[in-house]
């Protein structure tokens, strides 16, 4: 039976196909289905828009037109998403803080109440997880970046998480292990200053620890024995393969 013209249809077998071939058929959800199967009709009913629309699917050039008209229509949807509706599209392209969460709803012109409302309905189900969010976080910048504690909080706080969840998140990770990561750290840089004189080279280092967020006793007791370690060397302080300090 031929379609009614004007009235969606499902697109058939080998309509689908193009589509999967030309790369766009993950866009092909609940949101856009409706105006895939309208266009379609519009296709079969013989109408120029239509087929301008298959066209476009199968190159993926839409003219001017096409896009200025789908801005419209997005500027159209977004007026009449609910605050809920907007929290739901964030979260789902990326994980969020629920500072981030709220930051973003209020650029989007949200009430503060509506938003406090669906930052606490989110909270509750597990949606938004601050602690989750930091705790991966700090673990990842500890085994990627070999982040120190102060460098991991500047992180944390640059992703509008609470103050008592970041502290948390840092009280998790083992001094011994921080301390250690300290003293790595200040023997490999140490190797990079041989031939300046000892107090130059002490400077440097505590500048250069300073700048990573160490600094205070355990960073100049760090410095103390990577150039003690440095000047000796592998072979020990007569094996002639250390770096040399004046």
């Amino acid at each position: 039976m031929n379609p009614v013209e004007g009235e969606p249809r499902e697109a058939t077998r080998e309509e689908l196909a193009r589509l999967i071939d030309s790369g766009i058929a993950s866009v092909i959800d609940s949101r856009v289905r409706p105006v895939v199967h309208a266009n379609f009709a519009d296709h079969a009913s013989g109408s120029r828009a239509g087929s301008d629309v298959v066209e476009q699917a199968e190159t993926g050039a839409p003219d001017a037109a096409a896009e200025d008209a789908a801005a419209t229509e997005d500027d159209a949807a977004a007026a009449e998403r609910s605050v809920h509706e907007d929290g739901v599209r964030l979260l789902a392209r990326r994980a969020r803080s629920s500072g981030e969460l709220r930051e973003e709803l209020a650029r989007l012109d949200h009430g503060a109440d509506d938003i406090e409302g669906v930052i606490e309905e989110f909270t509750a189900g597990l949606y938004l997880d601050d602690l989750g969010l930091a705790r991966a976080l700090t673990e990842k910048l500890r085994e990627s970046k070999r982040a120190s504690r102060s460098q991991i909080r500047v992180k944390l706080r640059s992703r509008k998480l609470p103050d008592d969840v970041i502290e948390a998140a840092l009280g998790e990770l083992d001094s011994d292990e921080e301390f250690e990561l300290l003293r790595q750290t200040a023997r490999e840089r140490a190797a990079k200053l041989g031939g300046l004189e000892r107090h130059v080279a002490e400077r440097r280092l505590l500048g250069f620890l300073a700048r990573r967020g160490w600094s205070g006793e355990p960073a100049t007791r760090a410095v103390k024995d990577a150039l003690d370690g440095a000047a000796k060397g592998p072979r020990g302080p007569r094996g002639g393969s250390g770096v040399r300090f004046q």
